[in-house]
């Protein structure tokens, strides 16, 4: 995927792989720090970092525990 896409060109392409959109909005600054902050811990953690390991595998075991999954969040 080219990261020159606009917007709603990503919206077309996500919606025609079966997508489906309930909410769009702008993304916070602490919304941009924590999805940098993620990337970067997958991309060491790909690379064999321990610690970047262990705090994707800390990630995915509290979005476990929680009542409603990430995408019933966002629905709000």
């Amino acid at each position: 995927m080219s990261s020159k896409l606009t917007t709603e060109e990503l919206i077309e392409e996500y919606v025609k792989n079966g997508g489906r959109i309930t909410k769009l909005r702008y993304a916070s600054e602490k919304d941009l720090a924590k999805s940098s902050r993620k990337w970067r811990h997958k991309e060491k953690a790909e690379n064999g970092n321990e610690n970047s390991k262990n705090i994707i595998d800390n990630e995915k075991q509290k979005e476990s525990t929680l009542i409603f999954s990430k995408v019933d969040r966002w629905k709000v």
